[in-house]
């Protein structure tokens, strides 16, 4: 890593793409990310390839990454889980359980997704998914990448106020992403 930051910082790059092997679990990844940060310029924006988990990412940026790119919202989708406000639960709700069956509540109260803000229930969406309906792996895809892209613009508003700390710290401990 440290060959290879040195290689990147001497190169006229337009921005810098971190990927590969990051190690075996969260504790190795964030070392490796260190490492490969370490030394870099700032100036070229950094992308770090296939880190998905709400931690992952709000550690990320906090370490000097601009952007991601990774198919968990949608990959969870298609297996029945909604991203929600819930860190115990890793931010995963498995609305293939049947506890969701008859839930009236939304996937997630105040999210502005076409699921939640159109009325579909935990209840509906555990139908769809249990029984392979399209329209789930569709409404959880539209959820799950809502919740993202709140978490994201909930950072870079952080960011602009000076406020990265206290956000990260608001979501770790289970606050909602959306915009009010």
């Amino acid at each position: 890593r440290a060959e290879s930051t040195a290689y990147v910082a001497a190169a006229d790059v337009d921005g810098i793409a971190i990927g590969g092997s990051l190690g075996q679990d969260k504790d190795q990844m964030r070392e490796v990310l260190g490492w490969s940060l370490a030394g870099l310029p700032d100036a070229p924006p950094r992308h770090l390839l296939g880190i998905g988990d709400v931690d992952d990412i709000l550690h990320a940026v906090a370490a000097g990454i601009d952007s991601f790119d990774c198919a968990t919202p949608t990959r969870l989708a298609r297996h029945g889980t909604a991203l929600v406000c819930d860190p115990d639960r890793r931010w995963r709700l498995d609305l293939t359980k049947a506890a969701v069956a008859g839930s009236a509540e939304p996937i997630a109260a105040g999210c502005p997704c076409p699921a939640c803000a159109g009325g579909f229930t935990r209840g509906y969406v555990h139908y769809l998914a249990r029984n392979r309906e399209l329209t789930g792996s569709r409404l959880l895809a539209l959820h799950n990448l809502t919740f993202m892209a709140e978490l994201m613009a909930g950072l870079r508003a952080a960011i602009a106020a000076g406020d990265l700390a206290a956000y990260t710290a608001r979501v770790l401990a289970g606050d909602a992403p959306y915009r009010a």
